[in-house]
């Protein structure tokens, strides 16, 4: 299981020593959320506080855009350092051609899901994505609760084996890792669990 620490539970006015904790750990990447306050309420990181952190580590980002125009937004991100993209199944008229055209840029592409979303209708764009990322909670205002239901959704997408991946994102704490990883998930996000 690789854990993908999310910079966005990490103490706004001190991102500098949350980039450098991660970045002297064991991790492999470090997870950006891009919020932007229509497709969900919060509003996260500008493409200004990214480029800060850029250049203050050489980890790759995993970079999860929970916005309204993904293919924007993937434009602007991938001269970042990107491991992957992922961008939202429901934000998406044509998913297939969001993979293909951020796929285009030279970056790995993904999709993801809501929990209300299901997985079945988007496996034909998901044949030629390089991951999927499923989220475990919503934002409902408790801290996002981790639903156990989520892992059926993984245990559908088990067999595709992605090459960037099957990610898992919303309200992950230590003790799930080992049954995310029997349903298939072959990365976590975790945040709260990292800087808590």
């Amino acid at each position: 299981m690789i854990v993908s620490p999310s910079i966005a539970s990490a103490d706004p006015l001190d991102l500098r020593a949350a980039v450098g904790k991660v970045s002297e750990g064991p991790y492999q990447d470090l997870h950006i959320d891009i919020e932007d306050g229509n497709f969900i309420p919060n509003i996260t990181f500008g493409l200004k506080a990214v480029r800060a952190m850029r250049a203050i580590t050489g980890l790759p980002f995993s970079f999860h855009l929970m916005v309204t125009d993904p293919k924007r937004h993937a434009e602007q991100v991938v001269d970042l350092g990107p491991s992957i993209v992922f961008g939202h199944a429901e934000a998406l008229d044509y998913p297939l051609e969001f993979i293909r055209f951020v796929q285009g840029l030279g970056v790995r592409c993904g999709l993801a899901f809501n929990p209300k979303t299901p997985v079945e209708p988007y496996l034909y764009a998901l044949a030629e994505a390089d991951g999927a990322l499923i989220m475990t909670s919503e934002p409902d205002g408790r801290g996002q609760q981790f639903l156990p239901a989520m892992l059926e959704k993984a245990e559908k997408l088990r067999g595709l084996r992605l090459p960037g991946g099957l990610w898992a994102d919303g309200g992950i704490t230590p003790d799930r890792l080992e049954r995310l990883e029997q349903a298939g998930v072959t990365h976590a996000v975790m945040g709260r669990a990292i800087f808590g």
